[in-house]
């Protein structure tokens, strides 16, 4: 019995799209406007990375995050994830309006928040979509990030899409919001973290 209800404590919606990124074999493209992996995360990352799995993550700057804290606990894993191959982009705090229906990006607060109002009059931008394409063939959609909160802690739901087609639309849409309108974070020689147009 006690075996039946731990396995049922660690059966969540996080704990499945794990089980999903161990059987990628080529790709994994990932939306989390919430993304602090913890060690099972970052263990995944690493053997996908092994396998020779491309793996890119797009999520909040700071600028645009509307959680600093969490910004703060995905930040200090920015590094480490760089170093075994993943791939991150961090979305600019402002968006031209064809794109953040695209990339599910909304203002995170209201037009008149006092330091959020943008260059044009709009209010900051924020990531919000929740998406995975893995090897351009299934695309997962729900409500949970890859953080310790949706793993542990949130209820989260997740719909699974097995279509190349979509796959395609989805990934091509994500990487357009990936060149155009992210930072790509990178180390330089010296180890240090720069952010890449």
């Amino acid at each position: 019995a006690g075996t039946e209800t731990n396995e049922a404590q660690t059966d969540t919606v996080v704990d499945g799209l794990l089980q999903l990124m161990a059987q990628a074999r080529r790709d994994l493209l990932i939306i989390s406007p919430y993304f602090v992996p913890g060690p099972d995360m970052e263990a995944a990352f690493a053997a996908a990375r092994a396998r020779g799995v491309r793996v890119r993550v797009l999520t909040n700057s700071l600028a645009s995050n509307d959680a600093p804290i969490a910004h703060a606990g995905y930040a200090r894993h920015r590094p480490q994830l760089l170093a075994m191959g993943v791939e991150l982009y961090e979305m600019h705090s402002e968006l031209p309006g064809v794109l953040r229906g695209a990339l599910g990006v909304s203002g995170s607060m209201g037009n008149n928040s006092a330091g959020l109002v943008g260059s044009q009059g709009g209010s900051r931008a924020m990531l919000h979509s929740k998406l995975l394409v893995i090897d351009s063939k299934l695309v997962v959609i729900g409500s949970m990030n890859l953080d310790m909160r949706s793993q542990y802690q949130n209820t989260e739901i997740a719909i699974l899409i097995p279509s190349s087609p979509l796959s395609q639309e989805a990934s091509s849409l994500v990487l357009r919001g990936m060149q155009g309108d992210a930072w790509r974070v990178q180390l330089d020689s010296q180890h240090e973290l720069i952010w890449i147009a």
